[in-house]
């Protein structure tokens, strides 16, 4: 069953007792009694495990429980943070867990002077901090899985603190703008890179490189940037819990500078026209269906902020199984030249990615299968309730041009095409749900 609303989630702890109250005048406060005591308690715990690792990934499940419930407001995050230090100065909090809670804060919380603030705040507690506070994190290979069409990719990083490893897997979707959706974190980066490399192996259309620490740093910034500009971005459950730690094994990749150059702006009437010259759309009987149909999968790629005419099974999916149901009205015309005017859309477009022939026989496979599940979708309630009541709905029951005002981002009916999991990445369309 398709779900149309998302709410993010945190597995431990939940801000939806906050008062409502105007803030109080001192910062430790401005949290329940209860959430402090059971951050403390959480924060002993830690200091009895001496586990690097558990500490991040608790206090980073912390914090993304504060992204979660504000929306990603980074002023809710520095609200928090400082409530969090005057709590874990106080008496009640105990020195050593105030310390340990404090120390790991100065390592993931968002910003340098929330870090710098938190570190000061610990060596004002006084007491000595957890051994592995003074172990450095350092990067080693980074990796980068992805599928040929270019709908998402997974980057794989490994970090090493004193005599363990571990690896940060990230997956970050182009058919939503290129945000990063999900994050993983493992202690067998031996068994996961050999996972990809499985993958790899079963599937023709993927593809497995090592790229520079510095290259990766940079596509991964750009990707958590987008996710953070997003309201209610579309991803998967483990991202918040996951996301400050993600970022601070981010700031430990080298630096990169961005020498590459932007592109002229895309005009998509020269791409459409492109479209209808080409060979491959020779033979198709309907010109203006062709070109209402180009126009709209030109538009969805800019409004989704992808490349105009980049196509690919993810493509595919969010415009027939998300996209069109909601927000296109069809008649029978419309419906009858879909199926020839997408497949040429296939080889025009493939041959401009430069994708192999197989490459371009799988995406033509894969588009008969979602067009098998298109009616079902397209008949779903609520989607036929959302395009018959949207203002931005497109009619291409008529003559004239589809145009995409700005389609909301929705939960999609598909799964994920590439997806960061304790199995590595798989490559392949997943059924609906």
């Amino acid at each position: 069953m398709s779900q149309r609303s998302s709410r993010r989630k945190s597995s431990h702890l939940s801000l939806a007792t906050l008062p409502a109250e105007p803030p109080a005048t001192h910062p430790a406060d401005a949290l329940p009694e209860n959430l402090v005591r059971l951050l403390f308690q959480q924060a002993a715990d830690l200091v009895e495990q001496n586990d690097p690792i558990q500490a991040e990934l608790w206090c980073s499940d912390v914090l993304g429980a504060v992204w979660a419930a504000t929306d990603g407001d980074p002023a809710a995050e520095e609200t928090f943070v400082d409530a969090w230090i005057a709590a874990a100065e106080s008496p009640a909090a105990g020195p050593r867990a105030g310390t340990a809670a404090l120390t790991v804060l100065s390592m993931l919380a968002g910003s340098s002077p929330m870090r710098r603030a938190a570190s000061a705040a610990a060596e004002r507690l006084g007491v000595a901090p957890p051994p592995w506070a003074s172990e450095d994190v350092s990067a080693g290979e980074c990796w980068h899985y992805g599928d040929v069409f270019g709908d998402q990719e997974t980057i794989l990083c490994a970090f090493r603190r004193g005599g363990t490893e571990h690896a940060m897997l990230v997956l970050v979707d182009h058919t939503l703008g290129g945000i990063a959706k999900d994050v993983f974190f493992t202690q067998a980066v031996a068994d996961s890179l050999a996972d990809l490399q499985y993958e790899l192996a079963a599937t023709p259309v993927a593809f497995l490189e090592p790229i520079e620490p510095a290259v990766a740093r940079r596509r991964l910034q750009r990707a958590f940037a987008l996710t953070d500009a997003r309201v209610e971005p579309r991803v998967n459950d483990d991202f918040a819990p996951h996301r400050a730690l993600a970022l601070a094994r981010v700031r430990q990749l080298p630096p990169s500078i961005e020498t590459g150059t932007l592109g002229g702006a895309v005009s998509p009437d020269a791409l459409i026209a492109e479209f209808l010259d080409a060979p491959e759309a020779a033979e198709l009987p309907d010109r203006d269906q062709a070109e209402q149909w180009a126009r709209l999968l030109i538009d969805r790629a800019l409004v989704h902020a992808d490349v105009p005419a980049r196509v690919g099974p993810g493509v595919l999916d969010e415009l027939l199984l998300v996209d069109v149901p909601d927000h296109a009205l069809l008649d029978a015309a419309a419906k009858n030249a879909m199926p020839a005017v997408l497949t040429a859309w296939i080889r025009w477009a493939g041959h401009r990615q430069e994708l192999s022939a197989a490459a371009i026989t799988w995406l033509e496979t894969a588009l008969e299968e979602i067009l098998d599940e298109f009616p079902e979708a397209y008949r779903e309630p609520a989607a036929v309730a959302h395009r018959n009541t949207c203002p931005d709905t497109v009619d291409l029951r008529t003559s004239r041009p589809a145009q995409l005002h700005s389609w909301p981002q929705r939960t999609p009916i598909s799964s994920t095409v590439l997806r960061a999991t304790s199995g590595a990445g798989k490559v392949g369309r997943a059924r609906p749900k």
